[in-house]
């Protein structure tokens, strides 16, 4: 059957034959702009197929659409010299098929499908094709640990035990970037231009090295793979025939860990002291800073430190990589190469561990809040049954963390999970951070169970204006007003390092104690832990009024 539709001075013909519909248009002869070319659309046994012709289309992107289901393709600096019109496929998912003039140089093209599919859009010589398949159908040719991109690209795992790589083939692409994160331990491949895209996808490979692959679309044609991996390796990325190969290996260097999934980015090396003392801290090292200021080297004696060397590429917002390097002169050199706005916070624990906390120090126009979760790690805090200081305080710090960020406020967590921070490295952070506000939240306890209620703690200070007990007053009164609990009032704290050797206004919120019967039933409560963090986020802002 042959039909034939004029419209705007052109000719739309379309033909059904075996599986295949054919959308044609009379081309005028090229100029500047692009122009819309052939849309046929075919099936076979696994895809329905939308081939697009287009020609001087300067980019494309597309993205998927609900109400009704749809896949809408722009391709930019195009003309459709019919301005509009559409095509009945009637095929199992593919409805039909529009086209217009979406903006002056925007051409859209738009794939009517039912519920249940999977897509993938690829280029070819001549233009953009679309791939549409059933849905389960998908997820069942991701057999043997590949992804299938139409008949277009592919992401798969490769080979077993330490030869074991993922392959992305996404078409032709300029550039990519790849990241790390941690906890889980991941890499982070963002393509910004990939040719060929479609819907989520992801791979349990389980493996010895890789755990699972994760594909995301990322804006017009952009993707983003996240491979989950058993451990924290180093990795080397090139391109090949078949697509950009990413393989592993663990770091030559040891007893060094990086953690950046929280706002505390900071190294943990075993077993290596690198400073001494904790007011008066001492250096066991040397450092320097290019004069770019991105690469910031320390340098200490090698003798004790069971190490070795190697380097981790890493690709986040604050490092480019992190190398172990041994001199000649019996010493060893972390080499840190970063944002040249960074500064490193050096400091070795009771345990002999050291810590290396990347920071970079607000703005003076930004008053940063420090959040300090009191206690973590081996050191509990009070305890009473199943409930710990350590996890109420981070369960109540986490609130407050969500509500000041909903409102707008710079915050910094210093722990985000159950770690071990030791006071001075805290007190640290907070100073080279410069910090506008540093609140630390904790619990009671004492012998007596009768004792309950709330108080706030500061060091007193003879500085002039806006002080910690200034702000420990606003903490008070405001827990007070909304937890309705026996107020045990301001207490004077000069022995407590957090507030006294902190260089801005600092208190010491203690929400109740455990040890009362009253209180641990408000702190078992949900509602109530959420209070706590609402009247510490309003006090938080009301501070911040005063101090700026």
């Amino acid at each position: 059957m042959k039909r034939f539709i004029a419209a705007f001075l052109l000719t739309i013909s379309i033909i059904s034959l075996s599986g295949s519909i054919i959308y044609a248009e009379k081309i005028p002869e090229p100029g500047s702009r692009g122009l819309l070319g052939d849309i046929t659309y075919s099936s076979d046994e696994i895809y329905e197929q939308v081939h697009i012709k287009a020609t001087g289309y300067t980019k494309y992107s597309s993205e998927i659409l609900d109400s009704p289901d749809r896949i809408v393709i722009d391709l930019k600096n195009v003309e459709v010299p019919a301005g509009q019109g559409s095509i009945k496929a009637a095929g199992a998912l593919v409805d039909g098929i529009r086209y217009s003039q979406f903006t002056s140089d925007i051409g859209r093209v738009v794939v009517d499908v039912k519920k249940g599919y999977d897509y993938s859009v690829g280029e070819t010589d001549t233009g953009l094709i679309v791939y549409v398949c059933n849905e389960k159908a998908a997820s069942e040719r991701n057999d043997n640990n590949t992804m299938i991109f139409g008949r277009s690209g592919s992401i798969k795992k490769t080979g077993s035990g330490a030869n074991e790589a993922v392959v992305i083939d996404l078409g032709r692409f300029e550039s990519y970037h790849i990241s790390r994160r941690s906890d889980p331990e991941e890499l982070v491949v963002t393509i910004p231009d990939a040719r060929v895209f479609g819907t989520g996808k992801e791979l349990d490979v389980e493996g010895d090295m890789v755990r699972y692959v994760n594909y995301q679309k990322s804006g017009g044609t952009g993707a983003v793979i996240t491979i989950g991996i058993t451990a924290q390796y180093q990795y080397s990325a090139h391109g090949t025939d078949q697509g950009l190969v990413i393989s592993f290996e663990r770091p030559s260097y040891k007893n060094i860990r990086y953690n950046n999934n929280y706002d505390r980015v900071h190294f943990l090396i075993k077993n290596v002291s690198l400073t001494t003392g904790t007011k008066n801290l001492k250096p066991l090292y040397t450092y320097s800073r290019d004069r770019m200021g991105q690469v910031y080297t320390i340098t200490f004696p090698s003798s004790g430190a069971d190490i070795g060397e190697g380097m981790l590429d890493i690709g986040d917002e604050h490092l480019k990589s992190f190398e172990v390097r041994k001199n000649d002169n019996e010493t060893t050199s972390f080499i840190f190469t970063g944002h040249p706005e960074n500064d490193y916070v050096v400091f070795t624990r009771d345990s002999g561990d050291t810590a290396i906390t990347v920071v970079r120090p607000a703005p003076s126009d930004r008053k940063l809040v420090v959040i300090d979760a009191g206690h973590g790690g081996t050191a509990i805090g009070a305890a009473y049954g199943k409930l710990i200081e350590k996890e109420l305080n981070l369960d109540i710090a986490k609130r407050l963390e969500s509500l000041l960020k909903e409102k707008g406020a710079q915050v910094y967590m210093l722990r985000s999970d159950d770690s071990n921070v030791d006071n001075y490295e805290r007190v640290y952070i907070a100073n080279a951070l410069r910090a506008g506000l540093y609140l630390s939240i904790h619990h009671n306890g004492t012998k007596s169970n009768k004792t309950d209620g709330t108080m706030t703690l500061f060091c007193p200070s003879s500085k002039p204006g806006f002080t910690g007990k200034d702000f420990a007053k606003i903490i008070q009164e405001g827990m007070l007003s909304a937890l309705k609990t026996t107020d045990r009032g301001l207490r004077t704290r000069p022995d407590l390092i957090v507030l006294r050797e902190t260089h801005m206004p600092a208190a010491l919120a203690e929400v109740a104690f455990l040890t009362n019967a009253g209180d641990r039933a408000r702190l078992s409560s949900d509602a109530f832990r959420q209070k706590a963090a609402q009247s510490l986020c309003d006090s938080v802002f009301k501070a911040l009024k005063r101090i700026s």
